[in-house]
């Protein structure tokens, strides 16, 4: 309020100082003007008397006698020029401001037959104005000469008068801003305290506990807070024991569905690689040994993983704790890539043999998730094309999977790794929001690229260490 006054205040001594300063032009404009009426009106009368033809070659003779009548009876220098702008004339002692009229006034007074310009003085107490007209026979419409009239002010009254008005108001705001200070003080004092002691008792209020009602008697903008408050109190006291049963509820469904989607990532893959062991299983065949080998390596390392989740979620859903051993990424993805249709991944790797301290488990769950989302991603009319890379490069792990799949949309790009986010009917929202903890927990990053239609591609960036550590 206080700065809303003093706003008020500058900004009235603005508009009057302005206002000011444009009636005192225009004030100088009208003296300008009658002024030039009579001194036209002398010359006029001049050439009218003139036993003669008035020419434009002999306006010089008539005018050279008369002129410093004229301008002593008007108390106003005058200037004649030629119609080419040549000084003719001038009862200026000192030398005309413009010897030469400039092109811009000699084709303004073509166009318009008059011109007036407002200049500034060097003395800021001073001004300059000036006008400039053709002398003319008004009967035969001919132009003899252009006169200028220069008229120069002293402004030190005026602005005097000024300074006078502007103290005044001055005065008469700094009174008005310190009794309008005064009674803001009191105002908001009072309404502060009453909102500090309606704050305090916000501050005390909790979910589940017995809220006492304010009091308050008095019919104002304070009183409807507290009616608002107390009816919040009601209403909250409802609602705490609702949310309290739905959170008990909600948390045993959502340890279910954490357990069944944490237990089916493996077996899912699992049961698919039995499947296609089993339709391609010839008792004959040359390499039964060893793709039943890595059949069993595979199930078993899925085994494991069940294993681990069980044994975690027996802790109430923790994540297996990690037990970092030096592994081959580039084999472990590998094995972890075949529980899928192989024929629609493509695996690409900058070097065979990536050593690195990783827990082979988290490894798994990582890439078992994206490329198990990516394919779930994908229209079921369109071939699916996934394609995972690893890559070595600074002392850092890239692993690149991308699919051509529906792609993520706008609205869902800042919800994807928060826990319970889904966009599928029976997904339980986990997957995503596990594999960024566990690689954060490396101190690596994931992000991704994502156009509608088109596709999405996750980064995964680890740290790269090939020494070995205890965790």
């Amino acid at each position: 309020m206080i700065a809303v006054l003093l706003t008020t205040a500058i900004l009235m001594l603005i508009i009057t100082n302005r206002h000011f300063n444009e009636q005192t032009g225009r004030y100088h404009e009208d003296i300008l003007k009658r002024k030039e009426n009579a001194v036209l009106a002398s010359i006029d009368y001049l050439l009218d008397t003139y036993p003669g033809k008035v020419t434009k070659d002999n306006v010089y003779q008539i005018l050279e006698g008369k002129i410093l009548e004229i301008s002593d009876i008007n108390k106003l220098n005058i200037i004649i020029y030629d119609l080419r702008g040549n000084v003719m004339l001038s009862t200026q002692i000192e030398e005309p401001r413009h010897p030469v009229l400039p092109q811009n006034i000699l084709d303004s007074l073509a166009k318009n037959e008059y011109y007036n310009e407002t200049l500034d003085s060097k003395d800021e107490n001073r001004s300059y104005y000036a006008s400039y007209n053709y002398i003319k026979d008004v009967s035969e419409f001919e132009n003899f000469a252009i006169i200028n009239l220069p008229y120069e002010t002293n402004d030190v009254f005026l602005q005097e008068d000024m300074f006078t008005l502007m103290g005044s108001y001055g005065v008469a705001f700094l009174f008005i801003l310190l009794l309008g200070a005064i009674m803001i003080y009191v105002v908001s004092k009072n309404t502060f305290n009453k909102l500090s002691s309606f704050a305090d008792r916000i501050k005390e209020t909790q979910v589940i506990s017995n809220n006492r009602p304010i009091q308050y008697e008095k019919n104002d903008e304070i009183g409807i807070l507290v009616d608002a408050y107390n009816e919040m109190l009601i209403k909250l006291k409802e609602q705490s024991e609702m949310l309290a049963e739905v959170e008990r509820q909600e948390t045993w469904r959502e340890f279910a569905r954490q357990v069944a989607h944490e237990i089916k990532n493996p077996l899912t893959p699992m049961k698919l690689m039995i499947q296609s062991y089993m339709r391609k299983f010839d008792s004959e065949d040359e390499v039964l040994v060893e793709r039943t080998n890595r059949t069993s390596n595979i199930l078993m390392q899925q085994i494991e993983t069940i294993e681990s989740i069980a044994n975690a979620f027996s802790d109430f859903a923790k994540m297996p704790s990690r037990q970092d051993e030096m592994i081959d990424m580039v084999q472990v993805i590998q094995n972890t890539l075949e529980i899928f249709s192989i024929k629609h991944i493509t695996f690409t790797f900058s070097n065979p043999n990536i050593q690195t301290m990783f827990d082979k488990q988290y490894l798994n769950r990582i890439v078992t998730n994206i490329v198990k989302n990516s394919f779930q991603a994908i229209p079921p009319n369109r071939t699916p094309k996934v394609s995972v890379d690893i890559n070595l490069k600074d002392d850092m792990i890239f692993i690149t999977i991308e699919d051509n799949g529906k792609g993520i949309s706008e609205e869902e790009k800042s919800q994807i790794f928060k826990p319970r986010f889904t966009t599928k009917s029976s997904g339980s929202g986990i997957g995503l929001s596990m594999v960024k903890k566990i690689i954060e927990d490396y101190n690596g990053k994931i992000t991704f690229e994502s156009f509608e239609d088109l596709g999405t591609k996750f980064i995964i960036q680890l740290p790269y260490t090939n020494e070995h550590k205890t965790i």
